[in-house]
This record gives structure tokens, sequence and C-alpha cells, in this order.
């Protein structure tokens, strides 16, 4: 165990070297050698520094993970039929405690562990360091461990093992919390580190207080605990450091280099190529970009969602609408999606039947008549890194957990206002109204939908929401297929993209199964009733 730990320590340290120099443009002299020992990671604080920034992947990295989280639901379909994204909906994989594609269950108690580690070795040899730099360390680890035990909670129902320091050597029995003791332990971890973590950090993209609040806020959205998440919400809101970045298509195209003020971004990471940078483009590109492997594309499902800029609704039944499906819709459909005779990249989309991004029913092109566009770089003429921000969080879904955990109360104004601030940064004149909670859930269901499309909240929206089996079970995906006719003009049919396959969503996946392998080490455990 001894050599694991580090081999992993310095493959973690010496990676987060370059990240911390191009991320962050700091400068830190850490000690050189062949192997790190526990008294090299302490010995200062640029050393603690490093270790600590370690833990900063957790984050994430573009938006290929949150693409394929919104493959599980209703807003992407993805082209590869050997996706578990496709399997797990058809039946064709059949979720069970040996063979589940969303058990993360291993992954969240490496890290825990790995957080519990940091904080037992800042108790033990940590004394040395200035009081302010162990606070804001402890915090940025406990930000850490409430990240991953919520990212778990998520799965399993908030059904955990809480660990707080490391646990014993040979002790691998340990009981399951309860939900309350769950959401109270990512609560209690959160609250510290939004006392302990700067307000406004001096390294660009570390944790902030703000992060701390909107992760409480977020988690107690999940936990149906609406005024603590209303409450960490307004804590966020009374910083007065965050806003809407004016422009929905602009936030999206934000590079580290260019210095961009943005008071939208609580929780990014913030790349810079060629040597801190993804590959992103080429897996979404429309098929007729040469090298494209185009492998997800969005649904009519949510297509049919991006109202008309006048605020009404889109109606396939409209012939007005049928006849020009794409003209006169909302800013953040522009945005998102590539359509049929879109502009890009001087050209224009053709996913018309035989278009150069033609439609098909199968393959790597695209089956649903669209493609992505948000997060895309518009100017990559061909296919290398790239280097546009990815938001963990940000502020405007900060605006709509205040709005649902509001109204939740009760509260419907301060509920529609924020709902309302994020609708006219999209172009929207005319406030919407509601004159009841059910009214008012309507109107932020879509609002959440349309505004966080594609950064992996709406298979997780529908599960906590009680709604992804009317939602997911027992019906299947529509596309849009067009039809270039003679006169160069073009039909559009809606159509059934999953090939009249019906999708599967079971009530028993509420929460996920506890891996078999947790069952036989863990004698102190059983698996949920209904998995057993």
């Amino acid at each position: 165990m001894k050599a694991f730990y580090n081999i992993k320590r310095k493959i973690s340290i010496c990676l987060l070297i370059g990240i911390i120099a191009i991320s962050s443009g700091c400068s830190l002299d850490p000690e050189l050698t062949s192997t790190y020992t526990e008294d090299t990671l302490w010995k200062d604080e640029n050393s603690v520094e490093l270790y600590l920034n370690s833990f900063y992947p957790l984050l994430g990295e573009y938006y290929g993970a949150a693409i394929e989280d919104d493959g599980y639901s209703d807003i992407m379909k993805m082209n590869l039929a050997h996706a578990n994204q496709n399997l797990v909906p058809y039946g064709s994989v059949t979720i069970t405690p040996i063979n589940n594609p969303f058990d993360n269950w291993g992954w969240g108690y490496t890290w825990v562990t790995q957080c519990n580690r940091f904080l037992d070795g800042l108790s033990k040899k940590g004394q040395h360091l200035p009081e302010d730099v162990r606070l804001r360390a402890e915090a940025e680890i406990r930000f850490f461990r409430a990240h991953v035990y919520f990212v778990m909670a998520r799965r399993y129902g908030a059904s955990l093992i809480i660990f707080r320091q490391l646990p014993e050597l040979g002790n691998g029995n340990n009981p399951l919390s309860s939900p309350d003791q769950c959401w109270d332990f990512i609560a209690e971890d959160l609250d510290f580190a939004a006392k302990n973590l700067n307000i406004n950090p001096a390294k660009k993209g570390k944790l902030s207080r703000g992060a701390a609040f909107g992760l409480k806020a977020r988690a107690m959205l999940y936990a149906g605990r609406w005024k603590a998440a209303s409450d960490a919400a307004q804590d966020l809101f009374d910083l007065k450091m965050y806003d809407l970045y004016p422009s929905y298509d602009g936030l999206f195209k934000i590079r580290r280099s260019q210095n961009i003020e943005n008071k939208e971004s609580i929780i990014e990471v913030g790349f810079m190529a060629p040597d801190l940078a993804y590959t992103f483009d080429a897996a979404y590109s429309p098929s007729g970009d040469a090298g494209a492997m185009t492998s997800a594309t969005p649904t009519e499902d949510i297509v049919s969602q991006y109202q008309m800029a006048d605020g009404s609704n889109f109606d396939w039944n409209n012939p007005i609408h049928a006849a020009n499906p794409y003209a006169g819709r909302e800013e953040r459909f522009y945005s998102s999606i590539l359509y049929n005779d879109a502009d890009w990249k001087g050209r224009k989309i053709e996913t018309f039947v035989g278009g150069k991004d033609g439609w098909s029913l199968g393959g790597t092109s695209t089956m649903t008549g669209y493609f992505l566009r948000k997060f895309l770089d518009e100017d990559m003429t061909t296919f290398t890194v790239n280097d546009f921000t990815y938001y963990y969080m940000r502020y405007a879904e900060v605006l709509l957990i205040y709005a649902e955990a509001m109204a939740q109360q009760g509260h419907l104004t301060p509920a529609l206002k924020a709902l309302n601030d994020v609708r006219k940064r999209a172009g929207f004149k005319t406030d919407v109204t509601a004159n009841s909670v059910g009214d008012f859930m309507t109107l932020l269901r879509r609002e959440r939908m349309i505004e966080l499309a594609f950064e992996g909240h709406r298979f997780w929206d529908l599960r906590r929401w009680d709604l992804a089996k009317s939602e997911l079970n027992n019906r299947s995906l529509k596309g849009v297929k067009p039809t270039r006719e003679s006169n160069n003009t073009f039909t559009y049919e809606v159509i059934d993209c999953d090939s009249g396959r019906k999708r599967i969503y079971l009530d028993k996946y509420k929460r996920f199964p506890i891996p078999s392998s947790e069952l036989e080490s863990n004698k102190m455990i059983q698996q949920f009733d209904e998995w057993k």
C-alpha cells in the first residue's frame, strides 16, 4: 500500500505542476525527488498547494461526461448502438449489483479515502503551517469530500457509508447511513468550507466561498431541504460577486487566455491550449465537418421545448411553425442547436436526406435531424485541441435552484423573479407568471431543461422530481427527418429516432444497487430491498 501511495502522489504532483503554472499563473518550486513521502508533502506551503491541486480534477473536464449523462434522458441521442445510453434504456444491458453502468461506489470511496488521508496528514504533519493556510486547506478538501458524497448520494438514495476519518486498518465492516445523516454530513462539510474559503481567491480557478454556498444549494435541492437550499443560494447572492454574463452564446466561448471578466462563473475549469486542453469538438461536431465522429445529437424532444422569441410555445400543429420550424425561436436555441440550413463555419448545415450532414437511422451522422452547437468552436477549421471554459457551476443554475426552493416553500413572488431574471438574459421581454406551485414547477422544469441543456442535469433532475419513469419509460425519443424538395425548399417529418424500440425505466432505478463487491466485504450492510 505504501508503494502505491507514493507512486500515485508522485504522478498527481508532477501533473499538477503544469496545471498550476498554466491555469493560475503562479510560480511554485516543488521539491524535485524520485519519491514523494508524507514529509515531502507537508514540507511547506508550496508542497501543500500542489497536494491540494491533485483533487481539482474531481471538478470534471470538459462537457463529455455531461453529454453522456444527458444521453440517458430525453434530450440527447447517442449515435453508437453499443453505447450504454442506448443499451440500458432498451433493456439490452440489465442493471444488477454486479453490472451497473451508473456504479461509482469504488470511485467514490477511493476519493473519500484520499480526502481523509489529506485531513489526517494535515492534522498530524501540518501544524507548522500558518493557521489560515491550514483552515483553507481543510476547507478545500472538505468541499471535495462533500462533492464526492453528493454525486454518490444522487445514485444511491443518500444511503452511504460515512467516513469522517481514515477507517481502521482491517475493519471493513461499516453501516449505511440514513439519507438524513448523509445530507447532514454533506451540509456540515460545506458549511465549514464556506466559513474558511476565501471570498475572492488570489489564484484564478481556486475554490471560493461562493463555490461552497453554490454546491450546498445544489445538494440541499436534491435532498428536498427547500429552506436550506434557498438560504445557501441567498448566502451566495449576498456576496454580491456574481451575475449573469450578458450573452448566453458568448458565455460558452470564453478562453482563460482572454482574461475576460465573467461574474457568472462560480466554479470552473479554465483550459489553456495547447498544454491544458481537450478534444471535445471532434467527437460532437456535425458529421459534414471533416474528421468529425458525431457521438451524440440533440433530440426533437428538447428542440420542441425551445420557445418562440415572443415567449409563445412552438407547435408542429401550427402550419406556420411547421413550414419554417427554425425561424423566430428564442436566442438559446440558436446558441445550442445546429439544424437543417443553419449557418456553420461558412457553409449551411445539410441534415436533409442525402445532404452533407445527411440524416440516417444509423452510423455517425444524425438520426435526430440536429447537431450540438453549444460548447463547440465555430472558428476551428481543423480539429485540434481546444480551451473554452468548463463550468462546474454557474450563477444561472443558482438562480434556478433558488427559484425552485422558494416556490416549494410557497414563496412564488421571489421564485418568479429569479426565473424571469434567467429568461431576460435569453431575450424574453415579457415575464412569465404562475398562480400555484404546480404551475410554477411546469415553468421551472422547462427552464432548467433549456438553460442547462447538455450540462449533465436533465437525467438527474427527472429522477429527483420522480418524473423519470413517466418521461423515460415505454416511449421512444423523437427526431426530425428533413427532405429537400425539387424547388429547394424543405419539408420536415417528426420521426421515431429509436426505430420503434420502447425505452425502459423501472421504479427501482430511483436508487441504484450497492455493488456486490461491497456486500461481500462488508457484513454490516444488506442490499436495498428492491434489488434483492
